[in-house]
């Protein structure tokens, strides 16, 4: 004759398959949400290349473009179309550029905007506070769901841009969901800090998303577009 579980035993069982779940689950959340984030990610950087690649094209780019700086520039995102240059404004540059060529289901929702597509703050993994999206980045909200801001820095002659892969969602954290970039000549895009041990290194100076984020994103390529564990 079989014997009945007895209650004790029921409940222990069922305390051994709560632990088990308490501690397992978190892993396989957290490894599908890594892996859902570096797909974003993805996405997100193929739609900048082909839009940069639609505008270079649009505007006979190539016709028009001036190189001129020392040699250790030659890497860096130099060219004279309505996105850069040829507004008298950073901003307005950025804004028709991400207004014409993306898809998107809300605009000027960053700094001076109505602020609702990106994330009020943000910090690194160490919880250093990195304020907001920095002032002059232009941003729209993606139909993907994903906040892109863009800045033309006549400075380092560059196109700066911030992806938030998950726009207003939390963790808006750099190299989590949060990474910055520069658009180069071809309409291709690379790290601002191609050294991913500088992602989210301590840094002198203004603790603010562009200076933590950069080297997040050759990070995260190097992983096969995985975040990091």
């Amino acid at each position: 004759m079989k014997k009945a579980f007895t209650l004790l035993e029921v409940l222990f069982a069922l305390a051994v398959v709560g632990l088990i779940s308490t501690l397992v689950i978190p892993i396989f959340y957290n490894a599908y949400g890594n892996r859902v984030t570096g797909t974003q990610l993805k996405r997100v950087c193929a739609q900048i290349t082909e839009a940069t690649k639609e505008i270079l094209v649009d505007e006979r780019a190539d016709d028009t473009m001036t190189i001129d700086m020392d040699e250790t520039d030659t890497e860096k995102g130099f060219y004279f179309t309505t996105a850069g240059v040829k507004n008298s404004s950073a901003t307005q540059g950025a804004q028709y550029f991400l207004n014409k060529y993306f898809r998107h289901s809300k605009v000027n929702c960053g700094p001076g905007g109505s602020n609702d597509c990106v994330g009020a703050s943000y910090r690194t993994p160490d919880k250093t506070d990195l304020g907001g999206i920095p002032d002059g980045f232009y941003c729209i909200r993606t139909v993907n769901n994903a906040a892109i801001c863009m800045k033309f820095d006549t400075t380092d002659k560059v196109m700066k841009v911030i992806v938030d892969v998950n726009a207003t969602e939390k963790p808006n954290i750099t190299g989590s969901d949060t990474f910055v970039m520069y658009i180069m000549d071809d309409g291709n895009i690379k790290d601002l800090d191609e050294d991913e041990t500088n992602c989210n290194a301590k840094r002198t100076g203004d603790a603010n998303i562009v200076a933590y984020a950069a080297g997040c994103f050759t990070k995260v390529v190097a992983n096969g577009w995985k975040m990091p564990n």
